[in-house]
């Protein structure tokens, strides 16, 4: 079965729309640069703001920003009490700073967000899930998925994905093992996995040849080919799931609406 990410996200977003409806809710999205997946991105929660009557407001830096510089509009955000979230864009840009020292500390930033604040989960002390787990989550209960006793791997050890989901999923009972780039045999994994999740942002890391008949792949990777969005698996890969997320239209679409709920959550 292929999942329709766009789908499930419509039977959440009125539930939202009743939820936002006579708040008077601000979302702050911090833009470092010009990385054109993000601006991507961007543009989905501002589409999705505006239907659900939340307002989206894009502070945008240039990618030669100085960390110190940084930090005091993260501060100035944090005190402005008309904004009622915020979110970091992630990847901020990998370089050095323009003074000569190193660059931004990503997690130092992303800790400056308030708890009440950081609908994104990325800082300290979180009180909400992060949006992909969220729309992992979703995903699998809808379909009837136990995750207790499964042999699930998971690619990447990402803060939006990897780490997050890798935490969640050893909670709720699944024997997790993580894949990066020091993992010896990766094929043995997959071959043997009952549930994958990737959110590497590679495409065709996953083949069908890796995977066996009946797997469920949650495919959360994403990055440019040709112009195009694509995931981190194979679209043939679907022909051996049983259940299939593709990218675009897959996990996507549900993280942007778990983005809203965690902000709806937070202010309720």
């Amino acid at each position: 079965m292929i999942i329709d990410g766009k789908a499930l996200a419509e039977e959440i977003k009125q539930d939202l729309r009743d939820r936002a409806r006579g708040k008077d809710l601000c979302l702050a999205v911090v833009w470092v640069g010009e990385d054109l997946v993000s601006k991507r991105y961007i543009e989905r929660k501002k589409k999705l703001g505006l239907d659900l009557g939340i307002g989206v407001v894009v502070y945008e830096y240039p990618s030669d920003i100085l960390e110190v510089d940084l930090i005091e509009e993260i501060k100035r955000l944090t005190v402005d009490e008309k904004i009622k979230g915020i979110i970091v864009q992630l990847p901020l840009p990998a370089r050095m700073s323009s003074d000569g020292s190193e660059g931004i500390d990503e997690q130092k930033i992303l800790d400056l967000i308030p708890p009440e604040k950081d609908v994104d989960a990325l800082g300290r002390e979180p009180k909400v899930l992060p949006p992909t787990v969220e729309a992992i989550k979703y995903i699998l209960e809808k379909n009837k998925v136990s995750l207790d006793g499964k042999n699930v791997v998971v690619l990447g050890k990402g803060k939006l994905v990897g780490r997050p989901v890798a935490i969640w999923l050893t909670g709720e009972g699944a024997n997790v093992s993580v894949v990066d780039s020091k993992t010896a045999d990766p094929d043995s994994l997959l071959k043997q996995a009952d549930i994958i999740v990737s959110g590497v942002g590679r495409s065709d890391l996953i083949t069908p040849e890796v995977i066996k008949e009946g797997v469920i792949l949650v495919d959360a990777g994403t990055s440019e080919a040709s112009g195009q969005l694509v995931g981190d698996a194979n679209p043939a890969c679907a022909d051996k799931c049983s259940l299939f997320t593709p990218v675009p239209g897959g996990v996507g679409p549900l993280t942007v609406v778990m983005l809203f709920k965690n902000l709806l959550d937070l202010n309720s």
